[in-house]
């Protein structure tokens, strides 16, 4: 903590990565590279962008702190990374704070669900290699995405931790200047942060997260009414990430008080036992796709949108599930749209024909047996991009992305957008550099769960979170746990939540 006249100066950086650990294969270091973003870069930022990120530049900027960038590192949900990446990630985030000397605290943007080779906890071990590194007296403190499994290791080295409360993100930079709040005042000497958590052994359906509805809005509420409370400084929510065998998996409440900890831990058992009362609500029943589209035809709430939850490249699947894009064609559904299918070779061969040339191709199915088969198709090309695009929706305004050589394909009025690196359709900014305006289709499905809400939600007439086949299934019970370590509702009905 500083004393003297000089700014603080206070290390800003993360590594991020929600790792679906029942995906087979590994998260390469060149998946990590693609959203690298080196600390001279990083300082260069205007943290005007809808990230933790930025959020954390905003608010140091505005106190007048020093910021001491380090790297950031913003890898695409999927399988576990090897011991050998995760090392080099972490080893380059602690040279970088040792490069910087003396910090007088540390703000980090990490998801909560990170686990590589070997370790089911790889946002614990990041937390405690960085307590080591600053030692017992800098404030180190963290925002987590609302889908992460918090656990003991995490909140030890930590001062405070808050968690995401929407879904879509729309509320990173939030969060991040809630958090800067924090230790400003832990900087001033006017707070001594305090945390306890509650883990429960309890499985929450994606559907039932999206924040403008309910119940996921009642549950909002409970933390806001939670962190409002005299002598509760912060309060989170965080709902879990399921795909992952691990005894971290689950929903879990943290709260921070000013210097009380029997305060922190009564108010997060209590949360969390509000949580626990209304496990029923926290479960979604399946629905296929075709049920979908009738239910949405009767409704007659044009477009209907459907989210193949199961195939979310924004949760590790790999995107190119083919079942709703055939099921268009069978229907003839004119006209509808499927984004995105990953499939850089038909976007290739795309590109190499050129717009308003017909050409014979095989979208999708070539990840794995079950997302396939391919979908023979004779389509026109209507647009290509090279992938380069803003987003300029509500969640991740203003930050750049790029998922390689895209095309617009279209056979009978079906259109299909294939991409070259797996991402999920957050907003409208992508079709738009083809040329494409998606509220013009009647039928639309996304490769997303949630976080497509942020910019189809003000086109859609009806949403309809589906269950095509695919490696990301929402049926708790169909998949392969054996790691948990206790009874978890619902698989177990019997299930306990243990304090």
């Amino acid at each position: 903590m500083t004393h003297d006249r000089r700014p603080p100066r206070i290390a800003i950086g993360g590594i991020e990565h929600e790792t679906a650990g029942m995906l087979p294969g590994e998260t390469s270091m060149t998946v990590f590279d693609r959203r690298r973003v080196r600390p001279d870069e990083l300082i260069k930022r205007s943290g005007e962008a809808n990230t933790v990120v930025d959020g954390y530049l905003q608010g140091a900027r505005e106190r007048g702190w020093e910021v001491a960038p380090l790297v950031w590192v913003k890898g695409t949900s999927g399988p576990p990374a090897s011991r050998a990446t995760f090392d080099t990630l972490l080893g380059e985030l602690l040279e970088d704070l040792e490069g910087h000397g003396s910090v007088d605290g540390v703000l980090l943007s990490l998801h909560g669900s990170f686990a590589a080779e070997g370790i089911d906890d790889a946002d614990g071990a990041v937390l405690q290699a960085v307590r080591d590194c600053i030692g017992p007296d800098v404030p180190l403190m963290s925002v987590h995405d609302l889908h992460c499994n918090l656990t003991e290791k995490m909140i030890g080295p930590a001062d405070a931790l808050a968690v995401m409360r929407t879904y879509p993100h729309v509320d990173m930079k939030e969060r991040a200047l809630h958090v800067i709040g924090l230790m400003a005042e832990t900087l001033a000497g006017r707070l001594k942060p305090t945390m306890a958590f509650r883990q429960l052994p309890l499985l929450w359906s994606a559907p039932r997260m999206i924040d403008a509805e309910s119940p996921m809005s009642e549950a909002v509420d409970q933390v806001v009414l939670t962190n409002d409370l005299d002598g509760v400084v912060s309060a989170s929510l965080g709902v879990g990430y399921q795909w992952v065998d691990s005894p971290s998996v689950g929903v879990s409440t943290v709260v921070v008080t000013d210097d009380d900890l029997q305060e922190a831990h009564q108010q997060a058992d209590a949360l969390a036992g509000w949580v626990w009362d209304r496990r029923q609500d926290w479960i979604a029943p399946t629905l296929k796709p075709a049920d979908a589209l009738e239910r949405g035809v009767a409704d007659g709430a044009y477009p209907i949108v459907l989210a193949d939850q199961a195939d979310n490249t924004g949760g590790g699947a790999p995107g190119d599930g083919t079942e709703v894009l055939r099921l268009f064609i069978e229907r003839k559904l004119d006209p509808s749209v499927v984004l995105y299918v990953v499939d850089p070779i038909t976007a290739s061969q795309a590109h190499q024909a050129g717009v308003g040339e017909t050409i014979a191709v095989e979208v999708g199915g070539r990840s794995h047996p079950d997302m396939g088969p391919p979908v023979k198709m004779q389509a026109v090309v209507e647009g290509l991009a090279d992938g380069e695009f803003v987003y300029d929706g509500p969640m991740w305004k203003g930050l750049a992305d790029s998922v390689g050589p895209t095309a617009w394909l279209q056979e009978a009025g079906v259109s299909v957008v294939v991409i070259s690196l797996p991402q999920q359709p957050v907003d409208l900014a992508l079709c738009r550099t083809l040329g494409m305006d998606p509220a013009r289709f009647e039928y639309i499905c996304v490769k997303s769960t949630g976080h497509f809400r942020s910019g189809f939600a003000p086109i859609a007439g009806s949403i309809f979170n589906v269950d095509a086949v695919g490696l990301l299934g929402q049926s708790f019970a169909d998949l392969p746990y054996s790691r948990l370590g206790r009874a978890v509702y619902p698989l177990d009905g019997d299930a306990r939540r243990g304090f």
